[in-house]
């Protein structure tokens, strides 16, 4: 393909130098439209007269600039180019009797288009060949935010299907696909060249209106000043040009077209001299004629058989509801009692209206359909009627309509499905009753047909929570959290309830803070909530489809597949843990469903519950036996270092909770252990540092970061708290984060100094560390240290080997075993050369650190890690690193002129 492309151009390029082509002016369209009209009748005349009033500037050649070119032709002169005048809206319409008739013989290949323009004349590219469908934090099928009238940014529906990619695509939809931008028209010029013949689209056929209309309002600050056409020319709009830049200079004007089955709508907006000016141009096809629904792009308008209404609503099966409400006297004035208005009717199918009336005759409501016309403002008819045509593809989601019954609107729901689906692309509700059928003309109004009966809404969302007698748990915590003002405002909004009976599925601590609304009950509630009318039709069996809650976090809902044995409507489940078991429960200002089991989340759950959900079941174990697991839960912006099973099975703790557990209720030793591990504020650990953080015990507790890559040891990838390696972490939970750690934690009590004299192992190394006077150095506890102490028996075993008559200095010794730093065991990793790693002590040795079968430290090895002291830590090693003499380094001298070469160290004697 890129090969041809590049024989194009070639072709361009050399018909460019030898000067044998010709440029043809281009016509826009509505030129076509006039010419093929005049030859009709006067009235066509005058609408012709109409377009080129409306957009003059089509009716004369273009520059030479602005034309593509075509096959050769005599240069006809280009007459002067008048100024746009803008003109007073009016409307247009125009019927063609016959395909347009070109202009002149060198008009056949005149279907080529500038690739730029910004005014009136180009042929708009409709949005769904300028942009494909979103792929990618948006899946297969997903649906783009529609905006309601409101200004409500709704979250979109994703419905994943399995898609498969075109075979043999032929050249324009290949092309289409790769570059949308230029639309179909481009590559339908190029029939000359053997891509496919030209083709029109409907929109540009016979039987089609054209409507015209043009706003102008006072633009803002922010919109610019002037429009720039596309191919350099700048007017104002009014009456002159303004100036024109240098050819070639261009951008891209705000304008866009839109395709529906029946129409087509392009809008271009004008910002010049502080006004902004919309125009927009929609064709569709007149009254009388349509086209059938995903019909092909070419297909163009036919006339259809427009009946009676009643008989156009029998044939979508739906004809008993309307007899109904004639033989109550109220069809007349459900259709404007013949007041020339339109209508649209929401008419039940048959099915729907006999099971309508079979459970009102049951409850007793109502005897027949003729009592409802005793009451009519209680008439289920007029809530099915609404004034003027509403034709579905042109209602936004979430739309209001006003029926005939006071104080009583049908809420317009749409929801798109990918093609893949094979169903048409879009599912409508009203007041999430299925649309089954819709858009349908008839003489006196406009019918859809419906899925069930529409029954009068009084109650908002967070009414129908209150008089339900099995949402009593539900009622009291939206009460409590204060989101029940947000289910009874006027924004559009859906809610999972859990029935009473799951609220008794949680465990008894979780279902105790949700009834309270403490923790994290708010967010649990949030989980349930979406800030849209999300009906049950949304879902469709074999897809998956998703939706966001309040939390951000996505809602998956599969419908299962009916079968031929199966009763009643197919099942709903979220996230394979919830069922729906009553859906569609309609309010005012939108819709709940009732579910079997409350939905998890784990930044909604408590601390204690999200311990569980990990294994973390000892140290959660241990919280609920010293009866504060409320306080740890009620905790927030902490970060608790959870111990993992495997580290506190050996434990003393773990040992009294199995044989001892009413000894640790309310036991103040294990409450310190316990908040020796939750430290303020939370921290991620993106945002850990080399620190020391106070702990709610009150001691703190030091985080050090290292890396494990041999290469990049900048990158830091392992951390450790009070040398206890991070094993697991950042699990949320409700405003806290959760670290699990490799190892108790236990507040030091001594420093380096007190450690060595507590342990008689150390005695002799506490000997030379008096010898060498720096016993203040190892008790100070502002500093930070790493203290290398071999045990007595490596003394011993060097005096045994004689070594020991060799003079020592004890200060270097010493010193060549203190680290100004701290230097856990977790952060010495294997090391070979060239990627060799050291640690300097304060004497100024450089000591090589690797791992072998344990961490090794130059030639001694480590044989106890990590003795947390408050100023740093101990390791116990086994052997003595000896201090390395000092070289000294002499400053190079200048050798005297004539005095020779006298070799300077060995590098130099070698050579």
């Amino acid at each position: 393909m890129t090969r041809l492309w590049a024989c194009l151009l070639l072709l361009g390029v050399g018909l460019l130098g030898t000067r044998s082509i010709q440029a043809v002016p281009f016509y826009g369209d509505s030129t076509i439209e006039a010419d093929s009209e005049s030859e009709g009748s006067p009235e066509s005349s005058a609408e012709s007269s109409d377009k080129s009033s409306f957009m003059p500037h089509l009716t004369h050649p273009l520059p030479l600039h602005r034309t593509l070119f075509a096959p050769l032709a005599p240069l006809e002169p280009l007459a002067p180019l008048e100024p746009l005048h803008a003109q007073a809206s009016q409307r247009v319409a125009s019927v063609w009797p016959a395909p347009p008739v070109p202009l002149a013989p060198q008009r056949q290949s005149s279907h080529l288009l500038p690739l730029f323009s910004s005014s009136f004349d180009t042929e708009f590219v409709p949005l769904e060949h300028q942009q494909p469908p979103p792929q990618g934090r948006q899946e297969v099928g997903s649906v783009p935010p529609v905006h309601t009238p409101s200004g409500l940014d709704q979250k979109p529906f994703n419905v994943d299907a399995i898609t498969t990619d075109v075979n043999n695509p032929n050249p324009a939809i290949f092309f289409q696909q790769s570059f949308p931008f230029f639309g179909n028209e481009f590559f339908n010029s190029f029939g000359g060249f053997g891509f496919g013949a030209a083709q029109e689209p409907w929109w540009k056929g016979p039987n089609v209106c054209t409507e015209k209309e043009e706003d102008e309002t006072v633009a803002t600050e922010t919109e610019g000043e002037e429009t720039v056409d596309t191919f350099g020319q700048e007017r104002d709009g009014v009456s002159s040009v303004v100036r024109s830049p240098l050819f070639g200079q261009f951008q891209f004007s705000v304008n866009s077209c839109a395709e529906k089955p029946n129409k087509h709508v392009c809008t271009k907006i004008v910002n010049q001299n502080g006004k902004k000016k919309t125009l927009t141009l929609t064709r569709q096809c007149c009254y009388g004629y349509g086209r059938p629904r995903n019909a092909d792009f070419t297909t163009p308008c036919e006339k259809i058989d427009i009946k009676d209404v009643e008989a156009t609503a029998s044939e979508m099966g739906a004809k008993q509801f309307l007899e109904s409400a004639r033989s109550s006297g109220e069809l007349a004035d459900m259709l404007g009692a013949g007041n020339g208005k339109k209508v649209t009717l929401f008419v039940p199918n048959d099915a729907a209206f006999v099971e309508y009336r079979g459970q009102q005759q049951q409850e007793n409501n109502v005897e027949d359909a003729k009592a409802e016309s005793s009451n009519p403002s209680k008439s289920v008819y007029k809530l099915h009627a609404v004034l003027g045509e509403v034709q579905l593809e042109d209602v936004p989601n979430e739309q209001l309509l006003q029926t005939e019954l006071p104080d009583q609107k049908i809420r317009i729901n749409s929801y798109q499905l990918p093609v893949a689906l094979g169903l048409e692309p879009f599912r409508y509700a009203a007041n999430c009753v299925p649309i089954e059928k819709h858009d349908k003309l008839s003489e006196q109004a406009l019918v859809h047909t419906l899925g069930g009966v529409l029954k009068p809404l009084t109650k908002n969302v967070m009414d129908l929570i209150r008089e339900r007698a099995d949402m009593s748990i539900m009622r009291t915590v939206l009460e409590k959290t204060n989101l029940s003002a947000m289910l009874e405002g006027d924004k559009p909004v859906t809610i999972f309830v859990p029935t009473d009976a799951a609220f008794d599925k949680l465990e008894p601590h979780l279902r105790r803070a949700l009834k309270e609304g403490r923790g994290c009950a708010s967010n649990i509630l949030k989980n349930h909530m979406l800030d849209l009318t999300f009906c049950s039709l949304a879902t469709v069996p074999g897809a998956k489809t998703t939706a966001y809650n309040l939390l951000g976090e996505a809602l998956l809902l599969n419908r299962t597949q009916g079968n031929a044995n199966q009763t009643g409507p197919a099942t709903i489940s979220i996230n394979n843990v919830a069922k729906i078991v009553d859906a569609d429960i309609m309010g005012t200002n939108g819709v709940l469903h009732v579910i079997d089991t409350i939905l998890p989340t784990e930044s909604a759950l408590p601390m204690t519950s999200l311990m569980a959900q990990k294994n973390l079941t000892i140290f959660q174990r241990l919280l609920e036996a010293s009866g504060y697991d409320d306080q740890f839960d009620d905790l927030d912006n902490v970060t608790i270092f959870a111990p993992t099973d495997k580290a506190l099975q050996n434990s003393e703790w773990a040992r009294m909770l199995k044989d001892q557990p009413e000894l640790l209720n309310h036991n103040l030793d294990l409450l310190e252990f316990l908040n020796y591990h939750v430290v303020k504020p939370m921290i991620k650990t993106c945002e850990l540092s080399e620190k020391s953080l106070p702990t709610v015990a009150g001691a703190s507790v030091r985080l050090n970061l290292y890396s494990t890559h041999a290469l990049f040891s900048d990158v830091m990838n392992r951390a450790t708290v009070n040398c206890a390696r991070l094993v697991h972490f950042d699990d949320e939970s409700c405003g806290s984060v959760l670290h699990q750690v490799d190892r108790p934690l236990s507040p030091p009590k001594n420093n380096m100094l007190k450690l060595l004299e507590a342990n008689p192992n150390y005695s002799k190394f506490l000997e030379l560390v008096r010898k060498a006077n720096l016993t203040q150095l190892l008790s100070n506890d502002s500093r930070s240290l790493t203290l290398l102490v071999p045990k007595n028996d490596v003394f011993e075993e060097l005096t045994e080997s004689g070594e020991s008559a060799k003079p020592m200095d004890a200060a270097a010794l010493v010193k060549t075993h203190v680290v100004e730093d701290v230097v856990c065991c977790a952060g010495i990793i294997p090391t070979n050369w060239p990627f060799v790693r050291s640690i300097e002590s304060i004497s100024g040795q450089h000591l090589r650190i690797t791992r072998d079968r344990r961490p090794k430290i130059e030639n001694a090895g480590v044989t106890k890690c990590d003795v947390v002291a408050t100023n740093g830590i101990l390791h116990e090693i086994n052997d003595i690193i000896v201090p390395r003499p000092q070289r000294n380094q002499q400053r190079p001298q200048l050798i005297p002129p004539g005095a020779g070469y006298q070799p300077q160290g060995d590098f130099d004697v070698f050579f």
